[in-house]
């Protein structure tokens, strides 16, 4: 059985999106058995893939709502070795009409039990919030990748996710590892960037740090066209560092 890795952060405009997508591709290139899960009811990393609804189209939301099997929902993308299960507005019906059932946190992690062993790794893209279905894809992932931008007020959003993470520990007997921080807007020569780091590295120690990911133009226009770093410039920092983070990522 492959990896789940959770990418999720409550604060948005972290690039969590961008980090789910774009190292969800990088591994794929590397030749791995990719699934890109999208657990957000606005559905960016679906539409960031190019993926638009169609008749018969099944998303997360058919498995979670109507007992519809996981494996009918996955999609193909441009890479044979990576598939999407598309997110969509109907989860938001699942947060609200679910959110005090204690059952349905766990029911993606016990769909996903019948697919995992299809792929090398299995990343869960979640919703700018700690509701219901970021705490279902905490509990179906065995580790945590959290992408923050490099200021002071982040560090609020990163507390409270690792608060989220001990909680899951505890009361659901799931050992969920914080694999590490993305920096995402990363400036190397901003004198906030490096105290921030420095400030996370002594709390967490240095390993918690991951590759970080600089300001590039193209990962911002690249979801415009509906796809991944690698199509729309495969030759860019964006690119580049992606494919860092994914070595760093098989490296652990």
């Amino acid at each position: 059985m492959g990896r789940t890795i959770t990418i999720g952060n409550r604060k948005g405009g972290s690039g969590k999106t961008t980090t789910s997508v774009n190292l969800a591709a990088a591994l794929a290139h590397k030749g791995r058995r990719v699934l890109l899960i999208d657990a957000d009811p606005q559905g960016h990393s679906t539409l960031s893939l190019g993926a638009h609804p169609r008749a018969g189209w099944k998303t997360l939301a058919d498995t979670l709502l109507d007992g519809v099997a996981m494996e009918e929902t996955v999609i193909p993308t441009y890479l044979p070795t990576f598939d999407l299960i598309p997110g969509g507005s109907r989860l938001a019906t699942y947060e609200r009409d679910h959110a005090t059932d204690s059952s349905a946190r766990t029911k993606l992690s016990e769909h996903l039990d019948r697919i995992r062993e299809r792929y090398d790794y299995v990343l869960i893209d979640t919703p700018p919030t700690l509701a219901l279905m970021t705490i279902c894809s905490l509990i179906a992932g065995a580790e945590v990748i959290v992408p923050m931008q490099t200021h002071f007020l982040a560090m609020e959003g990163l507390a409270e996710i690792i608060r989220v993470i001990a909680g899951i520990d505890a009361y659901y007997q799931r050992a969920v590892r914080l694999l590490g921080i993305v920096p995402t807007f990363f400036q190397a020569n901003a004198r906030l960037t490096r105290a921030v780091i420095r400030q996370i590295a002594d709390r967490l120690g240095p390993d918690a740090i991951l590759h970080p990911v600089r300001i590039n133009v193209a990962l911002a226009e690249a979801p415009s066209h509906g796809m991944t770093i690698y199509q729309y410039q495969p030759r860019s920092n964006g690119a580049y560092d992606y494919l860092h983070l994914a070595n760093q990522v098989e490296s652990r």
